[in-house]
């Protein structure tokens, strides 16, 4: 599987760097580029990149599962007022069947809100509230998911 990581902060590197542990290919994006090549020096990633559309292009190359090929996942560990736009954006560059992933802890309604947004474009949304802080690298993270079950059960 490859995924897409929007937010290389200490929280968003302790996820890349769990799911790699796991097989899990996984290219990130921040703002800050000199962070986000650091991060990739130190073997937190696989790659990053220098926009949100050329990571949307590098996970959709040879994205997917076995099950569900071509579907690009694309996780955000951003703040919560920045989920509107970061999804916003990735939206000029998604597609039918991509996932997005808020590992936010947004406010319910406007995860609804989001995914019924979504579902009318055909991608799926999922709400996965994610606590554990930069503790979670060692000893995992509290994942509170909400989301349709085909889109939860292809990130499984």
């Amino acid at each position: 599987m490859k995924v897409g990581l929007i937010g290389l902060g200490r929280m968003g590197e302790g996820m890349s760097r769990r799911m790699m542990a796991e097989d899990i290919v996984v290219w990130g994006y921040r703002r800050n580029y000199d962070k986000a090549q650091e991060a990739y020096e130190n073997g937190y990633v696989d790659g990053v990149t220098t926009g949100i559309k050329e990571l949307v292009q590098e996970v959709k190359t040879g994205a997917g599962t076995y099950d569900h090929p071509g579907t690009g996942i694309f996780m955000m560990v951003v703040p919560a007022e920045n989920v509107e736009d970061t999804i916003d954006e990735l939206l000029l560059y998604c597609g039918e069947g991509d996932i997005i992933i808020d590992h936010g802890n947004s406010n319910f309604k406007d995860s609804r809100r989001r995914a019924e947004r979504l579902d009318k474009l055909g991608i799926q949304y999922i709400d996965c509230g994610t606590s554990g802080g930069v503790y979670g690298l060692d000893r995992g993270y509290c994942l509170m998911v909400g989301g349709t079950t085909t889109a939860v059960s292809v990130c499984a």
